[in-house]
């Protein structure tokens, strides 16, 4: 049966008295967190793997605050229960607890603390496809013994090579820095030398270190999604999106390689913002999406990953079919 009015208003002023109300109209209770509560790595990764980051994120926060979210809501029913004109409306027959609580539900939810954690900071490797993916990203250090590639050349797919002409070097200031040491105290290209001559493995893709809030790293998520049907992973330059993302020149990066758990110095020296397109992002994940993460290699303090890196996300403004 119906709940008469006067039990439905005996509730709003219940509603009334104990919450917040919203500019629908609708009463909640707001969860606090403390200032300490973060997502965990496992959370972060879980998230950020998932088809849809965002519904896995409300998911997540959804079975972390499962207990106290039902505690609000029964306290919040056992006053309501207790009041006089409530408990006699139970008492006669007007309307039963089970049809009161589910009006009441109707007007009203727990408010759970989504601000606070899309705030928390997310330490994001982001990895560079330049084309050297379909290399195995073995072209980043193209004097090394171990490539077996010509001496005299750097593959047009490097990561390096990409980096070095966005700071306004070509490729032939690039081969007499890495193969005659033809530097000229340039803080670029040295930095250059000394991370390609540190590397102990063959496949080193290029990564920048950012610190981005989890909301900042969704839109970035959006942005490379949006791109996805343009875009060619294993020839990016025949990859038709033209998003790009603006890095500060502050930002650190090197070469990194999470798939046998090594890298270089990761401390090369931008002399000028990078201008990235997003059709060259491999990926950009939590520190560790890719496999060993940089944490475990190398034992660094979070101020490796650059804060406030990301100045400017600058997505497709149309996909065409």
């Amino acid at each position: 049966m119906p709940v008469p009015e006067k039990v439905k208003q005996a509730v709003i002023e219940v509603l009334e008295a104990e919450c917040c109300k919203d500019k629908d109209g609708m009463f909640y209770t707001e969860i606090y967190p403390d200032y300490q509560d973060e997502l965990g790595d496992r959370e972060l990764q879980n998230i950020c793997r998932a088809d849809d980051p965002r519904e896995m994120f409300y998911e997540q926060l959804a079975d972390s605050y499962e207990n106290c979210e039902c505690e609000c809501e029964a306290e919040l029913l056992k006053k309501i229960m207790e009041t006089e004109a409530i408990a006699n409306a139970v008492e006669t027959g007007k309307a039963t607890e089970e049809e009161i609580a589910e009006f009441a539900r109707d007007q009203y939810y727990v408010n759970l603390p989504y601000e606070h954690f899309l705030n928390q900071s997310l330490y994001v490797d982001i990895l560079i496809n330049a084309g050297d993916l379909n290399f195995d990203y073995t072209l980043n250090a193209p004097f090394a013994s171990w490539a077996g590639r010509d001496a005299k050349i750097i593959d047009e797919n490097s990561g390096i090579l990409w980096l070095a002409r966005q700071q306004g070097y070509t490729k032939t200031t690039l081969t007499k820095a890495l193969r005659d040491r033809e530097i000229n105290d340039n803080e670029f290209l040295k930095s250059v030398l000394a991370e390609v001559e540190n590397v102990t493995t063959s496949m080193n893709v290029l990564t920048f270190l950012v610190k981005m809030p989890l909301e900042e790293w969704f839109k970035l998520h959006d942005a490379i999604s949006k791109e996805k049907p343009l875009n060619d992973c294993y020839f990016p330059r025949k990859s038709r999106g033209r998003g790009y993302i603006i890095l500060d020149k502050g930002t650190t990066c090197g070469l990194y390689d999470p798939w046998n758990g090594a890298g270089s110095c990761l401390e090369i020296c931008l002399e000028k913002d990078v201008r990235l397109p997003i059709r060259m992002i491999d990926s950009a994940g939590p520190d560790g999406n890719r496999g060993y993460s940089i944490n475990e290699i190398y034992g660094l303090c979070s101020s490796a990953w650059t804060d406030n890196a990301v100045k400017d996300i600058h997505e497709q403004k149309k996909v065409a079919n």
